[in-house]
């Protein structure tokens, strides 16, 4: 959102992509828990559910945090206070916000779980008619 919108500040073209592209693109890791997510809705196990969603939101937000912590170090390490290494600024700096996004979007999560089982199961008679008409 923030390039359609050009609220961007960045440094080099490699750091923007990492920080834009990259990073953004490694949230998708939440998706490697399809699966027991899928199994938890099949089941009617919300409490289960619940857990798969936020280990979700935790898989993805760190993936996505490794990229911010890796360019952070590499091209905003000179912002970092005195005596303090490019590394650990980053570390924190990140860290921070990882930690703040993580809190967030599990307590969506939360919010959501009870109407999530309505909000995704599907018709599947009239998707398959659906998708023959078009």
């Amino acid at each position: 959102m923030q390039v359609v919108l050009g609220d961007i500040y960045f440094l080099t073209p490699l750091q923007f992509a990492i920080e834009y592209f990259v990073a953004f693109t490694f949230v998708g890791f939440a998706g490697l828990l399809y699966r027991p997510i899928q199994t938890s809705l099949k089941n009617g196990n919300r409490k289960q559910l619940l857990m798969w969603a936020i280990i979700g939101v935790i898989a993805g937000s760190l993936a996505r945090y490794f990229w911010h912590f890796v360019a952070g170090f590499i091209f905003w390490g000179e912002y970092a206070p005195e005596g303090q290494s490019a590394v650990m600024y980053s570390l924190i700096a990140n860290g921070t916000t990882v930690l703040g996004a993580i809190a967030f979007c599990s307590i969506v999560i939360a919010l959501l779980a009870g109407s999530l089982p309505r909000l995704l199961k599907t018709n599947h008679a009239a998707w398959t008619a659906d998708r023959k008409a078009s």
